[in-house]
């Protein structure tokens, strides 16, 4: 992914399409290649480092956030890769309230376009994942009740 990137110092130029123009550090904008990430709101089992290594390879850098609107229930889990992996027969799920009283605790991960796929696949079919605002102002993807 080719992202755009000009400090707010910097004046707007006509040739914001032209991310090659490296020349002139008042106006110009630079060309940054970055890894694509996606943000993933985390309120169970993937916070956990060993569902985290056995999911993603890794354990994850993790910021604590929160999202209103929706409130935590439990669902039984029956799949048996995923109870092996958890140990939890019991896992919460999201259900969306609209009062802001409804406040979740969790974390955000950042997530490569590989691992978001995984997480797909961990997850259950009573889930499916939507795109949500979190409190910090942060859009993330967050697994929720079908």
């Amino acid at each position: 992914m080719l992202s755009i990137v000009r400090p707010a110092r910097w004046l707007s130029s006509a040739a914001e399409g032209d991310a090659y123009r490296n020349h002139n550090p008042a106006g110009a904008l630079y060309a940054v290649a970055v890894a694509s990430v996606d943000r993933l709101f985390s309120y169970g089992t993937l916070r956990l480092p060993h569902v985290q290594r056995e999911t993603f390879g890794a354990e994850l850098p993790t910021a604590p956030d929160v999202l209103a609107g929706w409130r935590v229930r439990m669902v039984r889990i029956t799949d048996a890769a995923v109870l092996a992996l958890s140990g939890e027969a019991e896992h919460p799920i999201l259900e969306h309230t609209g009062d802001p009283a409804h406040r979740v605790d969790g974390a955000v991960l950042e997530l490569t376009p590989a691992q978001l796929a995984a997480a797909d696949e961990y997850e259950v079919d009573d889930y499916h994942r939507v795109e949500v605002t979190l409190e910090s102002g942060l859009v993330a993807w967050v697994y929720v009740a079908r």
